[in-house]
């Protein structure tokens, strides 16, 4: 009779064991998906978020890099060339500009002639 109590009590154990294993498993099942919804979602809203800002970005015109040849007057300065041919679109500052101008023009120093020719850069939709 003991044996035959001790060997129920030990298939209610082991039903119990069993039962209590399969409701974890269930709950890490609904954890796994719970998880991956809240990934999905995130990664939707991401997606769709950087969608709506790239359709809301306004499209620039696209402007090219011309090149002018200009006459250099009496009193000119490449700071003042700067000033008048540069855009600080594509220049971060005057100085930028005029190193540019020097280097295309083979120039040394900073100085101009008037009567000489020289080229300068500027950018536009479309040739001046």
């Amino acid at each position: 009779m003991d044996e035959e109590l001790r060997v129920k009590r030990e298939e209610i154990r082991k039903a119990r064991r069993d039962e209590t294993l399969r409701e974890q498993k269930r709950l890490r099942i609904r954890m796994l998906i719970f998880c991956a919804t809240l990934i999905f979602m995130f990664g939707m809203g991401v997606g769709f978020g950087t969608l709506l800002a790239r359709a809301e970005e306004t499209k620039k015109e696209l402007s090219h890099k011309f090149y002018s040849n200009i006459q250099i007057q009496k009193g000119d300065t490449l700071w003042e060339l700067a000033a008048e041919y540069m855009d600080y679109e594509h220049y971060r500052s005057r100085k930028e500009y005029i190193l540019e101008v020097m280097r295309i023009n083979h120039m040394t120093d900073d100085r101009l002639i008037s009567g000489k020719m020289l080229i300068v850069p500027y950018y536009a939709k479309s040739r001046k």
